[in-house]
């Protein structure tokens, strides 16, 4: 499972081991893709099928080029195609195919409570209207 980030500098791993952007920390996206990983896992019931999450971030400096927290590797996105290659093919193509539509009928596409797809406008709002957005305080 595969979740790719945007982001801006650099990333910075604290002395306790807890992976920041700036003055953020990444945990919250740790936790989501490793839970997003783990409900793939659940969907593709073959015991060759590993899923594992991996954070691949665009634009920022990883530190050391790839680190490991919480057993999550977060590289940058661009050597992710090199570090997929050196995993073992497990699976021939048509074993892949068939977990593709496996995948394709069991995962439902995200919706909010009023059934607009997530990443959309929430419910009751016809715009992007700031004013009334509601406001997360830090």
């Amino acid at each position: 499972m595969i979740d790719s980030k945007q982001y801006r500098g650099r990333l910075q791993l604290d002395a306790c081991g807890r992976l920041w952007h700036g003055r953020y920390p990444l945990a919250p996206t740790l936790q989501a893709v490793s839970f997003e990983a783990d409900q793939a896992a659940l969907v593709l019931t073959d015991p060759d099928v590993v899923v594992l999450p991996i954070v691949a971030v665009h634009g920022a400096q990883v530190p050391w080029g790839k680190v490991i927290v919480d057993g999550v590797p977060v590289v940058p996105a661009r050597r992710l195609p090199s570090m997929l290659r050196q995993l073992p093919a497990v699976l021939g193509p048509e074993r892949v195919a068939d977990l593709a539509d496996q995948a394709r009928v069991r995962f439902h596409a995200a919706a909010s409570p009023c059934g607009v797809p997530s990443g959309y406008l929430p419910c009751g709002y016809a715009s992007w209207d700031w004013k009334s957005w509601p406001q997360k305080r830090l």
